[in-house]
């Protein structure tokens, strides 16, 4: 996000790939009369990638590798280039995409056309002359799973959308109406409407989005990088804003339409406008924006679209100040924290552009809108969140983390504006009050046990979106946004990172604030593999267009928000571009108002060049890292306004750099070079920083010396779930170390008597100066392990170093055979993402904690919840774990004694999800039960239990 806080500079482990071949750098735009970097000032690179051919200097005609993964096409009419599949009696349907004539005889007839890739506009069909009159059916998805005759949701309604029929004319060409324009998808059914044979010979698509640019290649922008498959992704998510950007008048109709769909609304001002989706809901999304604006920026180059999009909003503000949930027609309100995205989108829209006149148009609307946050801040300096409508996550409200970061962005890039208009009241009290939320965030919401931030500060929810953007906008001090970072990953499975406030679904939105999270902290390989993980499956899943980036999933990859309704071309997940071009290329805003400088995090990458065209010049990047010869080789052009440092990475060692063939840091002081002097170089969180560059340089380093291997050990999370006797549980460690080679080594366990855990192997390469990594450690609980909290000793190891820390792990104890569970009333069963769902007595003891009863009595109390054993259990406590949406806040755990029952532990102010209530003494019983008095409000005001266990 623009404006974000410096990244902290801590180097990550950097397994060395194969090296740059060709490595070729674009010509530099308008402030250096389009010059060229010649090839002597490239960073070394000879012909290592096996295949490959070496490619000259950039200039006219000059190779672009980096050309090969630009998806947007070279033509606004397209055609479609394979056949999938066809249905019932088709003659020549392999012909149709070459050009060639088709036949469709009669109903059940079908061919199903792929595009390649997403696309979105106009469909045209030709009949032949010799042909008869035919209707044909035209039905449109995005993705193949949803392929046939009916078209995948669009429309937002009850009703299917369905297929258009077209009725067709011998030798005459039929096009959509405007009105049925289809902004995304990849696959196009056509199919026989009646018993007459359909012939075709042209199927093509006017292309409408991007409307205002004439070459839709021609990127202001561009990246590449040793790693093909971030290319890939860098281009991908520049391509899936392009085709979210549409003329303003071929929006969503609002309410939607009884069936079919209607894209003829006008959602914003402008030639061009900046919406959520391609297919829907093509309108302005003003959350949608804090991703795809950076996007926009960091590839296509043009913020018109971003521009219309804030005017937009800022034209529908209420009278109070209040800033739309949705723009037109969608026309929604009540959301604070989408409120500040528009603020947020502000800022960025201004640094991007340094735009004064429009910022000073809309400046009065701006003061309005803030203070309409500032009136919900409390005593205690946060901002309390009454409009909860947010991105679909559950549990908003209150004094909620992810508003608060919010808030506190928007205060601070406020105070910047501020000064941009002359406006120093608003500037000092916004830093003041933006200073009160960051005391306020850090002293209430922390959670030092689980290294992660609170949702709220009743709430035993550590969110995903929260934790990441209080690291992005810099909330989190340095040491605190090291374990947010370390922490967030052990929320990952196979196919990204899953989100807790979204029932452990994988969010791209959150998704997009993560990576940034991860950057901001300098956990570089921790992004770099969070990009691979989640957006390299959506890139390559047979699922998706194969170019484009979703709005969300299940956390076993499958279509999340309804399947068929999901959007697979979504701005809000293309967080990955703007954090490539930012930080690992390193071209990186520095303030609101002010220049950028040029900070690589190299990660486990080679090489990496690119651009960004700057409101103060073009600036051109390209590096080299070579990890066993610890080098790195940078060139950099610009004009010298648009550059404020550039930071030579140190990666852990004592380095000398130099200048244009001149030494100027010699790993101890810098030396002068001629007028210059030393470019004022200077070490700073692990980088040479240089200033007062000339315009073209060429930068190189070399370590000095030998840096010594040393290890430590943290756990990552002291509040991890808790493991069932019997079974096993997976304790995370963050594992660090130092030095300058590859580190292998494994952690392991002491565990109590009776339990066995399994070393896990590691290996960090702390070439790339200091690295670290999260550690699963797998520990057994014997199947008679007792209910209760026990420690484990954790021992890192390497070589001859290691490292120690010590993790608690609870135990929830096993009933015996026969246990029942009956409760005072639950909650009638329900389909919950295609499946059943049941709120019964018995799933608080089925040893699964994603499965609770759920009582009946919406805030009604008090909620009881009975175990009967077949034979008394000795009981010391109880375990208890709850849903993060229904937490018990008052109960009382009470056993029976054969006549009467006793009350044994109360407890008040709960906010875990998951804890031990311990007994005074041991207590012999064949019955215990739950008497819930307060719940959590949240999501129904249900009382909630996952597990009472022994």
């Amino acid at each position: 996000m623009a404006a974000a806080p410096r990244p902290r500079r801590t180097r990550r482990p950097t397994p060395h790939l194969p090296g740059l071949r060709g490595f070729v750098v674009r010509a530099v735009a308008a402030g250096l009369a389009a010059a060229v970097l010649p090839a002597a000032v490239l960073p070394a690179a000879a012909a290592e990638a096996a295949g490959a051919q070496a490619a000259p200097a950039a200039g006219p005609g000059a190779a672009r590798p980096w050309d090969a993964y630009n998806l947007s096409p070279a033509s606004r009419t397209v055609t479609p280039v394979r056949v999938t599949r066809t249905t019932g009696a088709v003659d020549d349907a392999a012909a149709l995409p070459r050009g060639g004539s088709a036949t469709l005889r009669g109903n059940g007839a079908s061919v199903t056309l792929d595009f390649g890739e997403e696309v979105g506009g106009l469909v045209s069909l030709r009949m032949p002359a010799a042909a008869r009159p035919a209707r044909v059916g035209l039905a449109f998805s995005e993705s193949s799973q949803y392929i046939g005759t009916t078209s995948d949701a669009s429309n937002g309604g009850g009703g299917s959308d369905g297929a258009l029929l077209a009725d067709l004319t011998p030798g005459a060409i039929w096009t959509a109406a405007p009105a049925q324009l289809r902004g995304g998808f990849r696959y196009l059914t056509l199919f026989a409407a009646s018993d007459t044979p359909v012939t075709l010979d042209a199927v093509t698509l006017a292309v409408t989005f991007a409307p205002t640019m004439a070459d839709l290649r021609d990127y202001a922008n561009y990246f590449y990088s040793s790693d093909p498959l971030l290319n890939r992704i860098w281009y991908a998510g520049a391509y899936t804003v392009q085709t979210n950007t549409i003329a303003p008048t071929s929006g969503r109709v609002w309410g939607p339409p009884a069936q079919g769909w209607d894209d003829s609304a006008t959602v914003g001002v402008g030639d061009s406008v900046l919406v959520d989706g391609a297919k829907r809901d093509r309108t302005v999304w003003p959350g949608d924006l804090g991703v795809s604006v950076p996007t926009e920026y960091a590839s296509l180059g043009d913020l018109t679209p971003t521009r219309n999009a804030l005017t937009t909003l800022y034209q529908h503000q209420a009278a109070d100040g209040e800033l739309p949930f949705a723009g037109p027609q969608v026309n929604f309100y009540g959301s604070d924290t989408y409120h500040l995205w528009t603020l947020i989108g502000t800022a960025n829209y201004y640094q991007y552009t340094h735009d004064t006149a429009w910022l000073t148009g809309e400046w009065a609307r701006y003061k309005q809108a803030l203070a309409f946050s500032l009136a919900k801040v409390g005593q205690d300096g946060l901002m309390n969140v009454t409009g909860t409508a947010d991105w679909a996550r559950g549990g908003q409200g209150g004094e909620n983390l992810e508003a608060n970061a919010l808030f506190y962005q928007a205060l601070t890039t406020g105070a910047a504006l501020a000064g941009v208009e002359h406006d120093p009241a608003s500037a000092s009290a916004w830093r003041t009050a933006a200073e009160a939320v960051r005391s306020g965030v850090n002293a209430l919401l922390w959670d030092d046990a689980a290294g992660q931030y609170r949702d709220n500060p009743t709430s035993d929810l550590h969110p995903q979106d929260g934790n990441s953007a209080a690291v992005w906008f810099g909330l989190a001090p340095a040491d605190r946004a090291a374990r947010v970072s370390a922490a967030l990953t052990t929320n990952w499975n196979a196919y990204g990172a899953t989100t807790p406030e979204k029932n452990s679904e994988i969010a791209t939105f959150p998704g997009s604030m993560e990576l940034q999270a991860h950057l901001a902290a300098g956990d570089t390989e921790q992004a770099l593999d969070l990009m691979r993980r989640e957006w390299g499956y959506m890139l390559d899943s047979p699922l998706g267009t194969g170019s484009t980036f979703w709005e969300g999933y299940l956390a076993d990859g499958r279509f999340g928000y309804g399947g068929a309704y999901m959007s697979a071309a979504h701005g809000w997940a293309t967080g990955p571009t703007s954090a490539l071009t930012f930080h690992v290329l390193g071209i990186s805003p520095t303030t609101v108002t002010g220049r950028y400088a040029i900070r690589p995090q190299t990660g486990d990458l080679a090489f990496a060049q690119g651009s960004l065209r700057t409101p103060l010049g073009d600036v051109t990047v390209s590096w080299r890292h070579d990890a066993d010869r610890r080098t790195f080789t940078e060139q950099v052009a610009a004009q010298a306004r648009a550059v404020a440092e550039v930071d030579v990475p140190a990666f852990g060692a004592a380095t000398a750099v130099s200048v244009n063939g001149h030494e100027v840091w010699n790993g101890r002081a810098g030396r002068a070079v001629g007028g210059a002097g030393s470019y004022g170089a200077h070490v700073e969180d692990g980088y040479v920083v240089l200033t007062g560059l000339p315009a073209r340089a060429a930068v190189s380093s070399r370590a000095l010396g030998r840096v010594a291997t040393t290890l430590g050990a943290t756990v990552t999370s002291a509040a991890g779930p808790p493991v069932r006797a019997g079974r096993s549980v997976t304790v995370p460690v963050t594992v660090s170390a130092s030095g300058d080679s590859v580190v292998h080594g494994s952690v392991s366990a002491r565990p109590p008597a009776g339990w066995t855990a399994d070393p896990a192997p590691f290996t960090l390469d702390a070439r790339s100066g200091p690295a670290r990594t999260v550690v699963p450690v797998t520990v057994h609980a014997p199947a008679d392990a007792a209910g209760g909290p026990r420690t484990l000793t954790l021992t890192a190891t390497a070589g001859r170093a290691s490292a120690h820390t010590d993790a608690s792990v609870l135990v929830f104890g096993a009933w015996p055979q026969g246990t029942t569970a009956s409760a005072s009333s639950a909650h009638a069963p329900n389909v919950y993402n295609g499946e059943t769902r049941t709120y019964g007595a018995a799933n608080a003891i089925d040893g699964d904690l994603a499965t609770f009863w759920n009582d009946d009595t919406s805030g009604a109390y008090p909620d009881t919840l009975e175990v009967a054993a077949p034979s008394p259990v000795t009981l010391r406590g109880v375990g208890f774990a709850s849903m993060v949406d229904g937490v018990p806040t008052d109960f009382s755990v009470q056993t029976w004694d054969g006549t009467a029952w006793t009350t044994r532990a109360q407890v008040t102010g709960n906010s875990a999800t998951a804890r031990w209530v311990p007994f005074a003494d041991p207590v012999a019983t064949d019955r215990v039960r739950v008497v819930v008095t307060a719940s959590q409000a949240q999501n129904g005001a249900f009382s909630r239990v996952a597990e009472l266990t022994p």
